[in-house]
């Protein structure tokens, strides 16, 4: 009987131990959201500058600009008004944007800057993942890449 408690005892032990060793996770995803992880660091520590909008370069004489704060907002420059919103990232190149609130200034000046500036935040909304690469910033809705961002030349920045 002393015998069969001991045993009993040594196994629980054991367990225990085998308790207290990390564990490794091998979900097939894990090694790229730990990536993602990592390149949000530098992603969010960056001012974008926006490139094209569906595949067009903005209207000359406009600045529109991104800058992903942390955690879960960003801010920037819309070409007219200043804008912030909510973000949400997901496994490791999702990117949920909601809740857009700009100020609301009117511009005249260049032409057609309200309509872009309207455009681009209805896309921003749209957006369902993100592609980066250190000096660009691809933000998808459906597949497509609808906003190409570049870090701005230092020189040219306002």
């Amino acid at each position: 009987m002393l015998v069969g408690a001991s045993i009993a005892s040594l196994s629980g032990c054991a367990d225990k131990h085998k308790e207290l060793e990390p564990r490794v996770d091998t979900r097939p995803m894990v090694d790229a959201i730990q990536q993602a992880e990592e390149d949000w660091i530098w992603i969010s520590g960056q001012q974008w500058a926006l490139a094209t909008i569906e595949g067009h370069i903005p209207i000359p004489n406009t600045s529109l600009r991104l800058n992903f704060k942390e955690h879960t907002w960003l801010e920037g420059d819309a070409g007219c008004n200043r804008y912030t919103a909510s973000y949400v990232r997901k496994a490791d190149a999702g990117l949920q944007i909601s809740e857009v609130l700009s100020t609301r200034m009117y511009c005249a000046q260049p032409a057609g800057v309200m309509q872009q500036e309207s455009r681009f935040f209805h896309l921003l909304k749209q957006i369902d993942a993100y592609h980066a690469e250190p000096d660009r910033l691809d933000l998808l809705a459906d597949g497509a890449v609808v906003l190409s961002f570049v870090v701005p030349d230092i020189q040219q920045s306002p």
